[in-house]
């Protein structure tokens, strides 16, 4: 009869035990969307809510971080009440990594408590330097490219110098060349009329 009573109080404080595991429980319910550029930081906000029926101090645990990505919270242990969520407010650092999407784990813990995880993701861009310099560089193509020639353009000034109206044009002198045809004409017909009178 002693052993079955004696089993019987394991089993109740067994019981009681569970129960008061049971009534602490903390969860990270959201994280806020991180971006960030390479060599720089960013702040974030994750979001703690009590889902058991006791308050407790809750301490937020980042895990595998992938290298080159830290995060700092001024307070990473706080005080949770029950059915209440709690804003811890963080800052990820980010030295040389390259742009890409990158994921962590954080976790509510507190004591005899079960973890209460979540993932969240951390959105490397590339830096806003880059993306001026390549602008830059576009920039300075365009301006190096040669112009295209315009059809519609107006014709090139003549040469000639330009004359004021009522201005005489200089007479210019006539190429010296053979005589026209009409004066060889009159020397051949000078010709027959002397040879004519001399006859």
């Amino acid at each position: 009869m002693k052993t079955h009573l004696s089993l019987l109080l394991i089993a109740i404080l067994l019981l009681l035990a569970g129960h008061a595991n049971a009534s602490l429980w903390f969860k990270v319910i959201d994280v806020t969307p991180i971006e960030v550029a390479p060599n720089s930081e960013a702040n974030f906000t994750a979001y703690v809510q009590g889902l058991g029926s006791e308050r407790a101090y809750v301490e937020l645990v980042f895990r595998n971080m992938t290298e080159g990505l830290t995060i700092s919270c001024p307070k990473k242990i706080r005080n949770v009440f029950p059915k209440g969520v709690t804003e811890y407010n963080c800052t990820v650092m980010a030295g040389d990594v390259s742009p890409g999407n990158y994921s962590f784990v954080v976790d509510a813990l507190a004591a005899s408590a079960r973890p209460g995880k979540m993932t969240a993701f951390i959105n490397v861009i590339e830096a806003k330097s880059d993306l001026a310099s390549e602008k830059e560089i576009v920039n300075q193509t365009a301006a190096e490219a040669p112009a295209e020639p315009n059809s519609e353009e107006s014709p090139a000034p003549d040469s000639r110098p330009s004359r004021k109206i009522g201005e005489r044009r200089p007479v210019e002198p006539e190429a010296k060349g053979t005589p026209a045809p009409g004066a060889m004409a009159a020397v051949v017909a000078l010709l027959f009329v002397l040879r004519r009178m001399k006859s």
